[in-house]
């Protein structure tokens, strides 16, 4: 009786193509096609929009929306403080040559100087995670208008561009930080 109630609720044209599908070859058996059938099937045909607005959740239940709030707010505060940290730096403290000796709450200026690049580096992971978890988007801006429209949906191609791009950021401050040690002069 459920199932007969779930039948009666669908659409007639629904039902009509589920009869059709599960009909035998057998012309006396084509209109006895038992309602359970029809309601799973139906059933069947909803799963895929549950599974997909699941897919939007990791497991413990957080949305990307969430992850990508606080992923902003770590990153907003990281920043607060590398500024607060080089403001120290530059305001705080005599210039690096004359600084030694100087301490600034038991920490010295090279002491400083390292927390500066440790915030820097936590700063720098966060933007690649950032860009990482947006990656889908920056594809599709960059491809938008374009004819090769395989780019915006293969994630196999979005992934090895990623990896491309993260490769030659890294070749160019590599390539910035041995021009440095190749210039510098001591005195």
């Amino acid at each position: 009786m459920i199932a007969q109630n779930m039948i009666d609720e669908s659409p007639v044209a629904e039902v009509e193509v589920e009869m059709a599908s599960f009909r035998t070859g057998n012309p006396a058996q084509e209109d006895t096609v038992p309602a359970e059938e029809i309601v799973a099937s139906l059933t069947e045909k909803k799963q895929p929009a549950e599974k997909k607005s699941a897919r939007r959740q990791d497991r413990r239940g957080y949305s990307k929306s969430v992850v990508n709030f606080w992923l902003d707010m770590i990153l907003a505060a990281v920043f607060v403080a590398l500024c607060s940290v080089a403001a120290v730096l530059q305001f705080a403290f005599p210039a690096a040559s004359l600084a030694a000796g100087w301490t600034l709450w038991g920490m010295t200026y090279e002491d400083v100087a390292a927390v500066q690049f440790g915030v820097l580096c936590v700063l720098a992971a966060g933007i690649i995670l950032h860009v990482m978890l947006h990656w889908t988007w920056v594809c599709g801006m960059l491809t938008r208008g374009k004819p090769e429209a395989s780019l915006r949906t293969d994630d196999g191609i979005r992934t090895i561009v990623g990896v491309g791009v993260l490769i030659a950021l890294l070749h160019v401050i590599g390539g910035v930080l041995l021009a440095a040690m190749l210039s510098i002069h001591q005195p």
